[in-house]
Protein backbone atom coordinates (compact mmCIF):
# COMPACT_ATOMS: atom_id res chain seq x y z
CA UNK A 1 0.00 0.00 0.00
CA UNK A 2 1.23 3.90 -0.76
CA UNK A 3 2.44 5.73 2.13
CA UNK A 4 0.38 8.99 2.46
CA UNK A 5 1.11 12.64 3.37
CA UNK A 6 -1.22 12.40 6.20
CA UNK A 7 0.93 9.37 7.47
CA UNK A 8 4.17 10.89 7.35
CA UNK A 9 2.14 14.12 9.13
CA UNK A 10 1.08 12.36 11.81
CA UNK A 11 4.32 10.45 12.50
CA UNK A 12 6.34 13.51 12.49
CA UNK A 13 4.11 15.67 14.86
CA UNK A 14 3.03 18.47 11.99
CA UNK A 15 0.24 19.20 9.74
CA UNK A 16 -0.46 17.85 6.11
CA UNK A 17 0.29 21.40 5.18
CA UNK A 18 3.66 21.44 6.38
CA UNK A 19 4.68 17.72 5.03
CA UNK A 20 3.02 19.21 1.16
CA UNK A 21 5.59 22.28 1.67
CA UNK A 22 8.20 20.14 2.46
CA UNK A 23 7.93 17.36 -0.31
CA UNK A 24 7.21 19.77 -2.76
CA UNK A 25 10.02 22.13 -2.05
CA UNK A 26 8.40 25.24 -1.11
CA UNK A 27 9.83 27.74 1.78
CA UNK A 28 7.64 28.66 5.12
CA UNK A 29 9.16 25.67 7.16
CA UNK A 30 11.56 25.69 9.50
CA UNK A 31 15.09 23.68 8.55
CA UNK A 32 15.01 21.02 11.37
CA UNK A 33 11.05 20.60 10.36
CA UNK A 34 12.19 19.83 7.08
CA UNK A 35 14.86 17.79 8.17
CA UNK A 36 12.42 15.43 10.10
CA UNK A 37 9.84 15.44 7.25
CA UNK A 38 12.29 13.97 5.07
CA UNK A 39 13.86 11.34 6.98
CA UNK A 40 10.22 9.91 7.76
CA UNK A 41 9.09 10.01 4.14
CA UNK A 42 12.57 8.11 3.81
CA UNK A 43 12.14 5.71 6.23
CA UNK A 44 8.19 4.74 4.98
CA UNK A 45 9.30 4.87 1.19
CA UNK A 46 7.21 7.68 -0.34
CA UNK A 47 6.71 7.71 -3.49
CA UNK A 48 4.61 10.94 -5.15
CA UNK A 49 1.70 10.35 -6.85
CA UNK A 50 1.84 10.71 -10.48
CA UNK A 51 -1.55 12.32 -11.24
CA UNK A 52 -1.07 14.70 -8.39
CA UNK A 53 1.81 15.44 -9.97
CA UNK A 54 0.82 16.07 -13.24
CA UNK A 55 -1.95 18.30 -12.00
CA UNK A 56 -0.06 20.34 -10.36
CA UNK A 57 2.08 21.13 -13.69
CA UNK A 58 -1.14 21.66 -15.25
CA UNK A 59 -1.72 24.51 -13.11
CA UNK A 60 1.65 25.80 -12.91
CA UNK A 61 3.71 24.09 -16.10
CA UNK A 62 6.52 22.55 -15.53
CA UNK A 63 9.31 24.99 -17.01
CA UNK A 64 12.79 23.45 -18.94
CA UNK A 65 15.60 25.31 -20.01
CA UNK A 66 16.98 24.60 -23.10
CA UNK A 67 20.61 25.86 -24.00
CA UNK A 68 22.03 25.74 -27.41
CA UNK A 69 23.92 27.25 -29.89
CA UNK A 70 23.30 30.13 -32.17
CA UNK A 71 19.62 30.06 -33.87
CA UNK A 72 21.36 30.55 -37.48
CA UNK A 73 23.04 27.16 -36.98
CA UNK A 74 20.81 25.40 -39.35
CA UNK A 75 21.46 22.04 -38.17
CA UNK A 76 19.61 22.34 -34.49
CA UNK A 77 16.58 23.48 -36.59
CA UNK A 78 15.79 19.71 -36.63
CA UNK A 79 16.67 18.78 -32.83
CA UNK A 80 14.04 21.90 -32.26
CA UNK A 81 11.62 20.23 -34.61
CA UNK A 82 12.34 16.90 -31.77
CA UNK A 83 11.88 19.11 -28.73
CA UNK A 84 8.72 20.89 -30.27
CA UNK A 85 6.96 17.46 -30.64
CA UNK A 86 7.74 15.81 -27.34
CA UNK A 87 6.48 19.53 -26.08
CA UNK A 88 3.43 19.09 -28.04
CA UNK A 89 2.62 15.27 -26.84
CA UNK A 90 2.78 16.61 -23.05
CA UNK A 91 0.70 19.77 -23.59
CA UNK A 92 -1.73 18.13 -21.76
CA UNK A 93 -0.08 18.17 -18.78
CA UNK A 94 1.97 21.32 -18.79
CA UNK A 95 5.09 22.03 -20.24
CA UNK A 96 6.87 25.37 -20.88
CA UNK A 97 9.78 26.04 -22.71
CA UNK A 98 12.45 28.21 -22.42
CA UNK A 99 14.86 28.26 -25.47
CA UNK A 100 18.57 30.26 -24.41
CA UNK A 101 20.80 30.61 -27.30
CA UNK A 102 24.61 31.21 -26.58
CA UNK A 103 28.02 31.63 -28.12
CA UNK A 104 30.03 28.04 -28.76
CA UNK A 105 33.45 29.95 -28.07
CA UNK A 106 31.85 31.83 -24.80
CA UNK A 107 32.29 29.60 -21.62
CA UNK A 108 30.78 32.03 -19.30
CA UNK A 109 27.99 33.01 -21.32
CA UNK A 110 26.72 29.48 -21.33
CA UNK A 111 27.80 28.91 -17.30
CA UNK A 112 25.76 32.35 -16.62
CA UNK A 113 22.85 31.11 -18.62
CA UNK A 114 22.33 27.92 -16.61
CA UNK A 115 22.97 29.56 -13.24
CA UNK A 116 20.51 32.14 -14.54
CA UNK A 117 17.66 29.67 -15.22
CA UNK A 118 18.44 27.54 -11.91
CA UNK A 119 17.83 30.71 -10.37
CA UNK A 120 14.50 31.47 -12.14
CA UNK A 121 13.39 28.20 -11.05
CA UNK A 122 13.25 25.95 -13.76
CA UNK A 123 12.19 22.10 -13.04
CA UNK A 124 15.42 20.92 -15.44
CA UNK A 125 17.65 21.96 -18.11
CA UNK A 126 18.92 20.83 -21.73
CA UNK A 127 22.32 21.62 -23.01
CA UNK A 128 24.01 21.51 -25.86
CA UNK A 129 27.14 23.91 -25.97
CA UNK A 130 30.59 23.40 -25.27
CA UNK A 131 32.63 20.94 -22.97
CA UNK A 132 34.49 23.63 -20.54
CA UNK A 133 35.36 23.49 -17.19
CA UNK A 134 33.50 26.66 -16.04
CA UNK A 135 30.51 24.69 -17.79
CA UNK A 136 31.03 21.96 -15.97
CA UNK A 137 30.84 23.58 -12.91
CA UNK A 138 28.16 25.63 -13.46
CA UNK A 139 26.41 21.81 -14.16
CA UNK A 140 27.50 20.24 -11.48
CA UNK A 141 25.97 23.07 -9.18
CA UNK A 142 22.33 22.82 -11.07
CA UNK A 143 22.18 19.60 -10.25
CA UNK A 144 23.73 19.63 -6.70
CA UNK A 145 20.47 22.09 -6.46
CA UNK A 146 17.79 20.02 -7.37
CA UNK A 147 17.79 20.86 -10.88
CA UNK A 148 18.67 17.75 -13.10
CA UNK A 149 20.49 18.57 -16.78
CA UNK A 150 20.12 16.32 -19.71
CA UNK A 151 23.22 17.20 -22.46
CA UNK A 152 22.13 16.45 -26.17
CA UNK A 153 24.32 15.94 -29.32
CA UNK A 154 27.24 17.33 -27.97
CA UNK A 155 27.89 15.97 -24.31
CA UNK A 156 29.99 17.41 -20.93
CA UNK A 157 32.11 14.97 -19.69
CA UNK A 158 33.20 13.93 -16.05
CA UNK A 159 30.31 16.25 -14.94
CA UNK A 160 26.70 15.37 -12.91
CA UNK A 161 24.97 15.88 -15.86
CA UNK A 162 22.26 12.68 -15.61
CA UNK A 163 22.60 11.43 -19.10
CA UNK A 164 23.35 12.13 -23.05
CA UNK A 165 20.88 11.78 -25.99
CA UNK A 166 22.88 11.74 -29.05
CA UNK A 167 25.30 9.98 -31.69
CA UNK A 168 27.95 7.74 -30.87
CA UNK A 169 30.49 10.37 -31.68
CA UNK A 170 33.55 8.73 -31.61
CA UNK A 171 32.13 5.79 -33.76
CA UNK A 172 31.27 8.35 -36.27
CA UNK A 173 34.40 9.58 -36.56
CA UNK A 174 36.19 5.59 -37.35
CA UNK A 175 33.37 4.87 -39.42
CA UNK A 176 34.17 8.40 -41.39
CA UNK A 177 38.03 6.95 -41.06
CA UNK A 178 36.72 3.28 -42.63
CA UNK A 179 35.18 5.17 -45.52
CA UNK A 180 38.35 7.37 -46.19
CA UNK A 181 40.42 4.08 -46.51
CA UNK A 182 38.14 2.57 -48.82
CA UNK A 183 38.30 5.86 -51.65
CA UNK A 184 42.30 6.49 -50.76
CA UNK A 185 45.26 4.52 -51.31
CA UNK A 186 48.41 4.38 -49.23
CA UNK A 187 49.94 6.72 -48.62
CA UNK A 188 47.84 9.53 -48.70
CA UNK A 189 47.13 12.72 -46.97
CA UNK A 190 43.80 14.07 -45.76
CA UNK A 191 42.70 17.09 -44.02
CA UNK A 192 40.19 17.36 -41.12
CA UNK A 193 37.65 20.66 -40.42
CA UNK A 194 35.96 20.97 -37.53
CA UNK A 195 33.49 23.82 -35.89
CA UNK A 196 34.98 24.21 -32.41
CA UNK A 197 37.53 21.98 -30.97
CA UNK A 198 36.52 22.89 -27.69
CA UNK A 199 32.73 21.04 -28.32
CA UNK A 200 33.26 17.39 -27.27
CA UNK A 201 31.20 16.75 -30.30
CA UNK A 202 33.77 17.69 -32.78
CA UNK A 203 36.41 16.88 -30.80
CA UNK A 204 35.03 13.15 -30.39
CA UNK A 205 34.67 12.56 -34.05
CA UNK A 206 37.96 14.29 -35.00
CA UNK A 207 39.63 11.70 -32.70
CA UNK A 208 38.24 8.97 -33.55
CA UNK A 209 38.54 9.90 -37.29
CA UNK A 210 42.17 10.11 -36.08
CA UNK A 211 42.48 6.70 -33.69
CA UNK A 212 41.27 4.86 -36.70
CA UNK A 213 43.76 6.32 -39.53
CA UNK A 214 46.60 5.61 -37.32
CA UNK A 215 49.34 3.29 -39.00
CA UNK A 216 47.26 2.96 -42.18
CA UNK A 217 49.18 5.11 -44.13
CA UNK A 218 46.76 7.45 -44.51
CA UNK A 219 47.75 10.58 -42.49
CA UNK A 220 45.97 13.92 -41.57
CA UNK A 221 48.55 16.91 -42.33
CA UNK A 222 46.41 19.62 -40.49
CA UNK A 223 42.95 19.99 -38.55
CA UNK A 224 41.06 23.27 -39.22
CA UNK A 225 38.90 24.96 -36.50
CA UNK A 226 36.49 26.60 -38.62
CA UNK A 227 33.83 27.84 -36.01
CA UNK A 228 30.87 27.53 -37.74
CA UNK A 229 31.78 30.54 -39.84
CA UNK A 230 32.05 30.80 -43.46
CA UNK A 231 34.36 33.09 -44.05
CA UNK A 232 36.89 31.43 -41.30
CA UNK A 233 36.25 28.02 -42.75
CA UNK A 234 36.61 29.22 -46.69
CA UNK A 235 40.07 31.15 -45.92
CA UNK A 236 41.48 28.56 -43.61
CA UNK A 237 40.64 25.69 -45.76
CA UNK A 238 41.81 27.35 -49.36
CA UNK A 239 45.03 28.37 -47.18
CA UNK A 240 45.81 24.61 -46.25
CA UNK A 241 44.67 23.22 -49.70
CA UNK A 242 47.03 25.95 -51.44
CA UNK A 243 49.94 24.50 -49.05
CA UNK A 244 49.38 21.49 -49.15
CA UNK A 245 48.54 20.25 -52.89
CA UNK A 246 49.39 16.71 -51.85
CA UNK A 247 45.91 16.81 -50.18
CA UNK A 248 43.74 14.20 -51.62
CA UNK A 249 40.69 13.94 -48.98
CA UNK A 250 38.86 15.88 -47.04
CA UNK A 251 36.81 14.71 -43.58
CA UNK A 252 34.24 17.71 -42.81
CA UNK A 253 34.03 16.36 -39.46
CA UNK A 254 31.78 19.70 -38.36
CA UNK A 255 32.50 22.85 -40.06
CA UNK A 256 30.43 25.09 -42.99
CA UNK A 257 30.03 22.37 -45.26
CA UNK A 258 29.01 25.81 -47.94
CA UNK A 259 32.40 27.06 -47.57
CA UNK A 260 34.14 23.59 -48.28
CA UNK A 261 32.67 23.64 -51.30
CA UNK A 262 33.04 27.10 -52.85
CA UNK A 263 37.06 26.24 -52.17
CA UNK A 264 37.12 23.16 -53.76
CA UNK A 265 35.07 24.36 -56.45
CA UNK A 266 38.05 27.08 -57.15
CA UNK A 267 41.18 24.74 -56.83
CA UNK A 268 42.71 23.57 -60.13
CA UNK A 269 43.30 20.09 -60.11
CA UNK A 270 43.41 16.87 -62.49
CA UNK A 271 41.55 14.81 -59.83
CA UNK A 272 39.03 15.76 -57.67
CA UNK A 273 39.26 15.58 -53.36
CA UNK A 274 37.40 12.32 -51.93
CA UNK A 275 35.39 14.50 -49.29
CA UNK A 276 33.41 12.73 -46.53
CA UNK A 277 30.74 14.66 -44.45
CA UNK A 278 28.34 14.63 -42.08
CA UNK A 279 24.33 15.04 -41.66
CA UNK A 280 22.36 15.89 -44.17
CA UNK A 281 21.63 19.71 -44.81
CA UNK A 282 20.69 21.09 -48.07
CA UNK A 283 24.21 22.24 -48.84
CA UNK A 284 25.85 18.40 -48.10
CA UNK A 285 22.77 17.26 -50.64
CA UNK A 286 23.94 19.41 -53.00
CA UNK A 287 27.41 18.95 -52.76
CA UNK A 288 26.70 14.82 -53.24
CA UNK A 289 24.53 15.72 -56.28
CA UNK A 290 27.35 17.64 -57.95
CA UNK A 291 29.44 14.61 -57.60
CA UNK A 292 31.49 16.43 -55.04
CA UNK A 293 30.78 14.42 -51.82
CA UNK A 294 31.34 10.67 -51.55
CA UNK A 295 29.27 10.11 -47.86
CA UNK A 296 27.86 11.94 -45.51
CA UNK A 297 26.39 10.53 -41.76
CA UNK A 298 23.75 11.06 -39.99
CA UNK A 299 22.64 11.08 -36.68
CA UNK A 300 18.86 11.48 -36.54
CA UNK A 301 18.81 15.26 -34.84
CA UNK A 302 15.03 15.19 -34.48
CA UNK A 303 15.09 12.14 -31.81
CA UNK A 304 18.04 13.66 -30.08
CA UNK A 305 15.68 16.75 -28.78
CA UNK A 306 12.57 14.64 -28.91
CA UNK A 307 13.93 11.98 -26.66
CA UNK A 308 15.89 14.59 -24.38
CA UNK A 309 12.29 16.35 -23.63
CA UNK A 310 11.00 13.23 -22.88
CA UNK A 311 13.21 11.78 -20.78
CA UNK A 312 13.63 14.76 -18.60
CA UNK A 313 10.03 15.49 -18.13
CA UNK A 314 9.65 11.67 -17.09
CA UNK A 315 12.49 12.01 -14.48
CA UNK A 316 10.74 15.15 -12.83
CA UNK A 317 7.36 13.88 -13.43
CA UNK A 318 7.44 10.49 -12.10
CA UNK A 319 11.28 10.06 -10.56
CA UNK A 320 12.63 7.94 -13.43
CA UNK A 321 16.17 7.86 -13.78
CA UNK A 322 17.65 6.94 -16.88
CA UNK A 323 18.94 3.55 -16.86
CA UNK A 324 21.76 4.53 -18.67
CA UNK A 325 24.85 7.24 -18.92
CA UNK A 326 24.35 7.34 -22.80
CA UNK A 327 21.44 6.93 -25.40
CA UNK A 328 22.60 7.20 -28.91
CA UNK A 329 20.63 7.30 -31.99
CA UNK A 330 20.81 5.48 -35.32
CA UNK A 331 23.71 6.40 -37.36
CA UNK A 332 23.50 6.08 -40.92
CA UNK A 333 25.92 6.21 -44.21
CA UNK A 334 24.35 7.92 -47.04
CA UNK A 335 25.66 7.89 -50.38
CA UNK A 336 24.64 9.95 -53.52
CA UNK A 337 23.09 7.13 -55.34
CA UNK A 338 20.58 6.98 -52.40
CA UNK A 339 19.25 10.64 -52.62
Amino acid sequence: MSVTIRQIAVKAGVSRGTVDRVLNDRPGVKPHVREKVMAIAEELNYVPNAAAKALAFSKKPLHVGIIMPPREIEFFQEIRDGIEEAADELKGFGIQLEYCYVSNQNPEEGAAVIRKLVKDGVNGIMFSVMDDDLIRLSINQAVDSGVPVITFNSDVEQSKRICFVGQNLPQSGRIAAGLMARVLRSPSKVLVVAGHLSIYAHRARVKGFGDHLSGSGIDIVQVIEGYDRFEDTYEKLKEALTRYPEIEGIYMATGHIGACMDVVKGMNRPNRYRIIANDLMPEVEQGMREGLIDFTIVQNPAQQGYRSLRMLYELILNGKMPEQQYYYTETSIVIPESL
